[in-house]
C-alpha cells in the first residue's frame, strides 16, 4: 500500500511540472532577486558562452570638471530654498552644548533643517546628540572647529541668508571656469580664504597643511609662480613698512628693543652698531636704515622659507607662533604665508626632488643656507571662497577675509 502511494504521488508531481506556466523558485532566492537594485557601476550581459563585463564607469573627471559638477549641484539645492525665510540667529551670550533646553536652541534647529543636516522630527527645545551632530556637519562645512558646540564663529555662519551661499557659489563658479583645463601634477596650491595649502604629487594629494595669510590691510596676492630653493636658518629682512610703523616707534622707547630681538641694522648694506643710533631723530618718511633678524629659534621665519619669484616679495615660511593655528580665522600676516608643520612639507618637496639634502646637518649650521631644487615645483595661490572637498564629499564655505565676493 505504501509502494503505490509513492507512486501516486510521482505522477502527481509530474503532471503539475509539464502543465505548469512558471518557473519553479525557491522562497529565498526569489526575495533576492526582488532586492537587486541598478546601482552597480560594472554590468554583466549574460551569453550562452561566457559572462562579459562592460565597464560603464563614467570616464575620470579632472579636477576642474569636478570642481564645476559639485559646484552647480550646490548652487541648484540652494536655488530650490526659501531666500525669504529668516531665522532669529543671534549668538546668546553663553555656549550651548548638549544637554541644554531652551527656546533659543530653537531657531539654530530649523536653520540646520534649512540646509538638510537636521530632520523636521527634531525641532524641540532640546540640545540632544542630532543636533550635536548636525552642528559638527554644519562646522565641518563652514572650515571651523568642529566641536559641536556653537559659538560666536558658528553663529557668524549660522546669520548667512541662503542668498549669500548663492552669492558664493556664483562668485566661485565664475573663478573656476577661468582656471586652467589642467594643472600640473606636482604642485602646491594655497587657497587663501580657506588658510590651507594642499601639496599634490602625481595628481595625488599628499598632505595638506594650516597657513597663516595677510591682513585685510597687507593682503596674500593671487599668483602662480615655481618654488625654485628653500632656505634654511633663514635671516629675516624686516619690510620697511613694519620697520617704521610697528619697530621705530618701540626702539624710540626701549633701547634693548632690538637686542632682546637678535636684530641688527644696516645703512647703504653696511652693518651698524645701533646703539650709538639716536632713533629719536627719525620718522617715517626718513629712517634710513635697514633691520635684519639673525638666525633664532625666535626668528619670525622659524626654521625654514619656500623662494618663488613674484613682483609682491611674498614667499612660505614657518613661524614660531605655532598658536594662531588654533584659530579658524588666519589673517594675521603682512603678506607672506606662514605654513604650520613647515618641516614636513620642505621634506616632502626635497623627496619629490630626490634631493638628498641632510635638514637636520642644514639646520645644525646655524647660518642661513640655500637649496636649490632640481626641478622647481609650481606653486598656485588662489583665492576661492566655495570649494568641493573630495576627502569629505562636501562642498564647504570659506569666510571672505578680504571682501572679493
Amino acid at each position: 500500500m505504501r509502494k503505490i502511494s509513492s507512486i501516486l504521488f510521482l505522477i502527481l508531481v509530474m503532471w503539475q511540472c509539464k502543465t505548469s506556466q512558471q518557473p519553479v523558485i525557491d522562497i529565498q532566492e526569489a526575495v533576492v532577486v526582488d532586492t537587486i537594485q541598478p546601482i552597480s557601476i560594472k554590468t554583466e550581459v549574460q551569453s550562452h558562452t561566457d559572462t562579459i563585463i562592460v565597464d560603464t564607469t563614467p570616464p575620470d573627471l579632472t579636477p576642474k570638471q569636478l570642481q564645476l559638477k559639485e559646484l552647480e549641484k550646490s548652487l541648484t539645492f540652494f536655488k530650490l530654498l526659501n531666500q525669504d525665510q529668516k531665522f532669529n540667529l543671534k549668538y546668546p551670550g553663553k555656549l550651548l552644548k548638549r544637554g541644554d533646553s531652551g527656546i533659543a536652541i530653537i531657531p539654530i534647529k530649523r536653520k540646520l533643517n534649512q540646509l538638510g543636516l537636521l530632520d523636521q522630527d527634531s525641532l524641540t527645545i532640546h540640545f540632544d546628540s542630532t543636533m550635536e551632530e548636525a552642528i559638527q556637519q554644519f562646522q565641518q562645512m563652514h572650515n571651523i572647529t568642529a566641536d559641536g558646540i556653537p559659538g560666536k564663529n558658528t553663529f557668524r555662519f549660522l546669520s548667512w541668508p541662503v542668498k549669500k551661499y548663492i552669492q558664493y557659489l556664483e562668485a566661485t563658479l565664475k573663478r573656476v571656469v577661468k582656471q586652467p583645463d589642467s594643472l600640473p601634477n606636482t604642485r602646491i596650491e594655497v587657497n587663501i580664504p580657506e588658510y590651507m595649502l594642499r601639496f599634490y604629487r602625481n595628481d595625488t594629494l599628499v598632505q595638506q597643511f594650516s597657513v597663516i595669510v595677510g591682513k585685510y590691510k597687507n593682503q596674500t596676492p593671487e599668483l602662480t609662480s615655481k618654488v625654485n630653493y628653500l632656505v634654511f636658518n633663514p635671516c629675516w629682512t624686516v619690510p620697511h613698512s613694519i620697520a617704521v610703523k610697528k619697530f621705530l616707534p618701540r626702539m624710540q622707547k626701549d633701547s634693548m628693543f632690538l637686542d632682546n630681538r637678535n636684530m641688527f641694522v644696516c645703512v647703504n648694506g653696511v652693518r651698524t652698531d645701533h646703539r650709538k643710533i639716536d632713533f629719536s631723530k627719525y620718522t617715517q618718511t626718513n629712517f634710513p636704515y635697514k633691520i635684519f633678524q639673525n638666525t633664532d629659534p625666535g626668528n619670525a621665519l622659524g626654521q625654514v622659507k619656500f623662494m618663488f619669484h613674484n613682483p609682491y616679495s611674498v614667499y612660505l615660511h614657518d613661524t614660531p607662533s605655532k598658536y594662531l593655528f588654533n584659530k579658524d580665522f588666519r589673517t594675521f600676516s603682512s603678506g607672506c604665508i606662514r605654513v604650520n608643520n613647515a618641516m614636513m612639507l620642505a621634506r616632502l618637496l626635497l623627496q619629490t626632488d630626490q634631493n638628498k639634502t641632510n635638514i637636520r646637518r642644514e639646520l645644525a649650521k646655524g647660518y642661513p643656507e640655500k637649496v636649490y631644487l632640481n626641478r622647481p615645483i609650481p606653486i598656485i595661490i588662489h583665492y576661492q571662497t566655495t570649494r568641493y572637498n573630495s576627502r569629505l564629499d562636501l562642498v564647504q564655505f570659506f569666510y571672505d577675509c578680504y571682501g572679493k565676493e
